[in-house]
C-alpha cells in the first residue's frame, strides 16, 4: 500500500517542479494551467498564448501534442507572419496611391 502511494507522491513532486510552459496542452487541466502561466508570463506573452490557444482550437490544430512553450512559439511565429503580410499590403496600397497621383 505504501508503495504506489510513494510513487504517486513523487510524480507529483516532479510535475510541480516542472515549468508551466514545459507541460503539454491538456483539455482537463487547461483552466488550472492558465492560471498559472497567467503569473509565470508577461502580459503580452500571456495574450498572444491564449489567440494562439483559441485560433489552434478553431483550426483543430494539434493542442494535446504541444508544450504551452510550443504554443506560445507558434503565436510567435504566426504574428510575425501576420505583421509581415500586412506591410506587404500597405506597401502595395501605398504604391497604387502614388502610381494614381502620378497619372
Amino acid at each position: 500500500m505504501k508503495t504506489p502511494l510513494l510513487i504517486v507522491a513523487i510524480a507529483t513532486v516532479l510535475y510541480s517542479c516542472t515549468s508551466p510552459m514545459e507541460r503539454k496542452y491538456n483539455e482537463r487541466s487547461y483552466h488550472s494551467d492558465i492560471e498559472v502561466l497567467k503569473e509565470h508570463l508577461d502580459p503580452g506573452e500571456f495574450m498572444i498564448l491564449a489567440g494562439t490557444l483559441v485560433r489552434l482550437k478553431m483550426e483543430n490544430g494539434p493542442l494535446e501534442t504541444m508544450t504551452y512553450a510550443e504554443i506560445l512559439q507558434n503565436g510567435k511565429k504566426w504574428k510575425r507572419q501576420q505583421q509581415a503580410k500586412r506591410k506587404r499590403e500597405m506597401g502595395i496600397h501605398i504604391d497604387r496611391r502614388i502610381s494614381d497621383l502620378s497619372n
